[in-house]
């Protein structure tokens, strides 16, 4: 039986929208449409308790197994750089060529939430909800986890 979850949501500051345009130029950067026959690309942006931020984009490969996603790949950065206490992260999407919208905030995938959650229960994810951007607790995005 499938039952109503509901998860607690806080609305986006500055630094968040900043966060997200951040995820965006990362995304612009990395984006090449002949490449990996029009895969997505997907870049993220995480916010360190002190304030830096680190980016990262997916990596599609031929192999579907060693392909990434961008939270990892940004999280990587961030722990590479010496980076500890996280606040933030966002995913954005990048539009296809043959797509008339713009970027668009996609939710973390189970893996990447899964991922985050290690690196903190209270990280906030930001996510679409609703027609706006919401951030909500890296654990809440996991109702059934329990360890």
């Amino acid at each position: 039986m499938v039952s109503d979850i509901s998860v607690a949501t806080a609305e986006l500051t500055e630094d968040d929208r900043r966060l997200i345009e951040r995820a965006e130029e990362a995304t612009k950067t990395a984006f090449d449409p002949e490449r990996w026959d029009g895969a997505h690309m997907v870049g993220a942006a995480l916010r360190a308790a002190d304030g830096q931020v680190f980016t990262g984009v997916s990596m599609p490969a031929n192999v579907g197994r060693a392909s990434m996603c961008a939270e990892p790949v940004a999280l990587g950065n961030a722990l590479g750089d010496g980076a500890r206490g996280f606040e933030t992260i966002v995913a954005v999407r990048h539009p296809l060529p043959d797509e008339s919208r713009d970027f668009e905030v996609v939710p973390a995938c189970g893996a990447c939430r899964e991922l985050i959650a290690d690196y903190g229960h209270e990280i906030a994810v930001i996510v679409p909800h609703d027609g706006e951007h919401r951030k909500a607790a890296a654990i809440d995005l996991l109702p059934a986890r329990n360890w």
